[in-house]
């Protein structure tokens, strides 16, 4: 298989279907963007993010039909990407960021979750049955060994929604009493859930459990088989 060539006709199944007249909204205009970095088979990493949203670049029809040639994450300095970066900058794992595969859950975007959701009830589930099904492909097709979900809202409709089959998810909770951290198993990936790091208030002692969590999680293939 073109990998290539894959990506680049499930873009056009995504442009089709964000131009397909009968699927109107009110926000349209906000595009859509499915990947924001190169697409390659049996990535170490795969990063999953809710929607395109207002701190995302500006929408480009021309561009975002297209496979980007870098990584978005390091050069677009949202506040996202800045969170991102210094988590795994602070774990010694930049390298894993920056050869991860980036996409989103629901490739439409709006300003936010909360515009996304006025959107008429019917047309909503449509669109976004239409993207879990083709995330669910995507991931069926890469074999990533890890992926991370921006937030905890996208783990839980991965693994309850998108994906069949996943193990029952493992939660470790924060100084708060609120879930900070979760993960799950699907196959031989494993799905790793955090508190969203730019919408969730997250306290010093907090940062540093994720921290510890996802250093201790995302381990070296060699590291893997001798265990």
């Amino acid at each position: 298989m073109d990998i290539d060539i894959w990506a680049e006709e499930l873009l056009n199944d995504v442009c089709e279907k964000w131009e397909t007249p009968e699927y109107k909204y009110a926000f349209k205009d906000c595009g859509f963007r499915v990947f924001y970095s190169p697409v390659h088979l049996s990535p170490e990493l795969m990063v999953i993010g809710y929607n395109p949203g207002k701190d995302d670049k500006p929408f480009s029809k021309e561009e975002d039909s297209q496979i980007p040639e870098f990584h978005e994450y390091l050069y677009h300095n949202s506040r996202i990407a800045r969170k991102m970066k210094y988590l795994f900058e602070s774990i010694e794992r930049e390298d894993w960021l920056a050869d991860s595969v980036k996409l989103n859950l629901v490739f439409f975007g709006s300003e936010n979750d909360a515009q996304w959701e006025t959107m008429d009830r019917d047309l909503r589930d449509k669109l976004e049955t239409f993207c879990f099904k083709k995330v669910s492909d995507i991931i069926d097709t890469l074999k990533p060994r890890y992926i991370i979900t921006e937030g905890l809202k996208v783990f839980d409709i991965l693994t309850n929604s998108v994906l069949m089959g996943c193990s029952k998810p493992e939660v470790k909770i924060g100084v708060g009493g609120r879930q900070i951290y979760a993960r799950s198993r699907y196959g031989h990936t494993q799905i790793i859930g955090l508190v969203h790091l730019t919408k969730d208030r997250i306290s010093y002692p907090d940062w540093n459990s994720i921290k510890k969590y996802l250093n201790a999680d995302l381990k070296d293939l060699d590291q893997t088989y001798l265990h």
